[in-house]
């Protein structure tokens, strides 16, 4: 394989990407309209150039080799991030294949996510999205890499170069199962305390809006579990008799498919800001700047959140 990119040819890549997506010779060849000749040199260079078959000839078509699969994420990314750095800074396509790469914590995954993609999809047949959930540690490093496109989550970085949107604001509740001593005689600051509870692991040693608010009050919950993220949380409290402290719109999403109850907060804390994040040399990309437009006005009809 190649270890230095001077040795490459760079447009045999997208030579690649089309018979990726085609596995077939002939419409690769119309794809990129090119001949079917031309189309069969560029592989037969790519192949030598990599040391690699790339593709095996079948009666279904061509089918890839594994290290082909391996290959073709990376570079169907990075042709993206040259479609978006080098197009047309006036339009986008919208029957082209966009892709875009997001990182939403699981909070955000179970709320935006479905009808977003719906959204998008409406206007932008072929789109992608790449959506991961980061850590703190490198949610802002992948976003000046360039490595993500956009990031929604509640976290706030001492970063210059992160622009920051308010996308809505997310009040916590807390969970307990139908049957469960404190919810229908009610949830007081003594009892929230006493109960023992099911909390969401800090993330990168950042403390969630609620530890921040709990330690300032000098309220200690009982943390009897701890999970990597808060949708493990509904399964939990529906079956135990532990608390967990959600976002509201996260609790009352799975309420009624887990038989829980949701009540309000016995604390007085300030809404949570959930925000749109992107690193500012994203500024000048209208694709994302149309994605950006796109998550806040969906966001808007979804929850009646004023623009």
């Amino acid at each position: 394989m190649i270890t230095n990119l001077r040795q490459l040819d760079l447009n045999l890549l997208l030579v690649f990407d089309a018979l990726m997506q085609e596995q077939n010779l002939s419409q690769a060849a119309v794809r990129l309209n090119l001949s079917q000749s031309t189309v069969s040199n560029a592989l037969a260079r790519l192949r030598q150039q990599l040391d690699e078959p790339l593709f095996q000839r079948t009666a279904r078509g061509m089918v890839p080799t594994p290290q082909a699969h391996a290959l073709y994420g990376p570079v169907r990314d990075a042709l993206q991030l040259l479609r978006l750095g080098l197009g047309p800074q006036q339009n986008i396509d919208l029957n082209a294949e966009l892709l875009f790469r997001l990182s939403m914590n699981d909070y955000a995954q179970a709320i935006f996510l479905p009808g977003l993609l719906m959204h998008l999809r409406a206007q932008a047949p072929q789109l992608m999205l790449s959506v991961q959930f980061d850590e703190a540690e490198t949610l802002a490093k992948r976003l000046k890499s360039g490595e993500l496109d956009l990031a929604i989550d509640y976290l706030h970085f001492d970063d210059e170069e992160l622009r920051y949107q308010p996308l809505l604001e997310e009040q916590l509740a807390v969970i307990a199962r139908a049957d469960h001593p404190v919810a229908n005689a009610g949830l007081t600051l003594a009892q929230y305390q006493d109960c023992n509870h099911v909390a969401a692991l800090p993330r990168a040693g950042r403390g969630s809006p609620l530890e921040i608010v709990l330690g300032s009050a000098k309220v200690q919950r009982k943390v009897q579990l701890f999970v990597p993220q808060y949708l493990a949380i509904p399964t939990i409290v529906a079956q135990t008799d532990l608390l967990g402290t959600v976002p509201r719109r996260l609790a009352e999403h799975f309420a009624r498919q887990y038989a829980l109850q949701v009540l309000p907060l016995p604390l007085a804390i300030p809404p949570i800001q959930v925000n749109l994040i992107w690193h500012k040399q994203q500024d000048v990309s209208v694709a994302l700047r149309w994605l950006r437009e796109q998550v806040t006005a969906h966001t808007h009809e979804r929850f009646a959140v004023s623009p």
